[in-house]
């Protein structure tokens, strides 16, 4: 109990929390340091544009097939918002019209140019791949050859 209240007990106490403290902001400043680094490296690197848009004008005005007024109206709105350069939104645009009518080949060929333009390469192929299997299914000609070279121009850019 005289151990506790001694004047010497304070003293350590006092100067090991002293030594502590230094180390430990060192130790946070350089952990912080390292992960805030490696997190604005990562945005960065996620954020970085394309240099050059491979279809910066290129988007199908109108589909081919009959859909519904209220999914024609969406097409169209997506289509208005690709050609202002908001490929992101654009996407988000046309998946209703997707998910309500799988089979329009259009909609998959805009959604794949999209994904071209943001860098997302992978969507982008898939999303051209089930827009050939919608234009085989509806055999347009037309719209397999401009797929074909759209997929040049794609596998051209690396």
């Amino acid at each position: 109990m005289l151990f506790l209240s001694s004047p010497r007990l304070f003293y350590y106490l006092r100067l090991s929390t002293n030594m502590e403290t230094p180390n430990f902001l060192i130790w946070a400043v350089v952990v912080f340091g390292i992960a805030g680094f490696a997190i604005v490296s990562m945005v960065r690197a996620f954020r970085t544009p394309i240099a050059v848009l491979p279809f910066p004008d290129t988007v199908i005005d109108l589909p081919a097939i009959s859909i519904s007024d209220a999914v024609m109206a969406d097409f169209v709105s997506s289509v208005a918002t690709y050609k202002t350069g908001n490929y992101q939104d654009a996407i988000s645009q046309m998946m209703p019209v997707v998910e309500q009518e799988p089979s329009c080949a259009e909609a998959w060929h805009n959604i794949g140019l999209a994904y071209a333009n943001v860098g997302d390469n992978d969507k982008a192929v898939r999303s051209l791949l089930k827009a050939s299997d919608a234009y085989e299914q509806h055999k347009t000609q037309a719209g397999i050859e401009r797929l074909k070279q759209d997929l040049a121009i794609l596998k051209a850019q690396g």
